[in-house]
């Protein structure tokens, strides 16, 4: 994992966030405990399901997922890259609407907050579910986790606390970021890149950067980047223009 840098709220002409997705989900949590709804739509009343909020469980506010119009817009804003495994997302190949603090351990209302959306793959949201143990991605340093590239296993970084080693290391093993499907993945862009089918035709550093930006860092870090990606003083070379 790397640090995410938080995105701001989308709004119009783009994707309006406020009236597509936090407003008709409020007026749903309305409707569902017998207040008068708060926006006009189209569509059968919602029946009421509890006198108050608090009595209102997740499965409720599954019926009424407006957090999903604003997945194209989170993937967009935060470049296709799952908070958690690091690597993009094609849009066809399961990027989910990930609740950080989870529906059912928080105000429901948080269930249509932009701040409290994260963009995950979808086996990482699986693993994540409601478990409070995982590590915010805006709020860890850079640096915490690093990548074996012997084994391509995530690892806590050496000389954290205690405290927080233990707390990456929860992330870890939440998360898998040690099992097979995630080595396996990072072992093929690793490849690729440092020993592309055709010598001729090598990927290019940005491409990795843009694709796989946890696993581009690990390189730099640990000077495995190719000859040709770095200056003569070793540094990461940057493409100009």
């Amino acid at each position: 994992m790397i640090r995410v840098a938080k995105q701001p709220e989308p709004t119009s002409p783009g994707f309006d966030f406020d009236r597509q997705v936090r407003q008709p989900g409020l007026s749903a949590l309305a409707e569902l405990t017998g207040k008068p709804q708060t926006l006009r739509r189209r569509g059968r009343k919602i029946k009421q399901r509890a006198a108050r909020l608090e009595d209102l469980s997740s499965d409720d506010l599954r019926d009424y997922p407006y957090w999903t119009r604003a997945l194209e817009a989170l993937h967009k804003a935060y470049g296709g890259i799952c908070a958690y495994a690091c690597f993009y997302i094609e849009p066809l190949c399961g990027p989910t609407v990930d609740h950080f603090v989870a529906i059912i351990s928080t105000q429901l209302q948080d269930a249509y907050e932009w701040g409290n959306y994260r963009l995950a793959c979808s086996l990482m949201n699986s693993r994540k579910r409601e478990f409070p143990d995982v590590l915010a991605p805006f709020l860890i340093e850079d640096g915490w986790f690093v990548l074996n590239l012997g084994t391509f296993k995530v690892e806590p970084a050496p000389g954290l606390s205690t405290e927080t080693a233990t707390r990456v290391q929860a992330t870890i093993d939440r998360l898998g970021l040690d099992s097979r499907e995630y080595r396996n993945m990072c072992r093929r862009y690793f490849e690729g890149y440092l020993s592309p089918p055709d010598p001729k035709r090598p990927i290019p550093l940005w491409s990795l950067e843009r694709d796989a930006p946890f696993l581009a860092r690990e390189l730099r870090r640990q000077n495995r980047l190719r000859p040709e990606d770095t200056t003569p003083d070793g540094e990461a070379s940057r493409p100009t223009g």
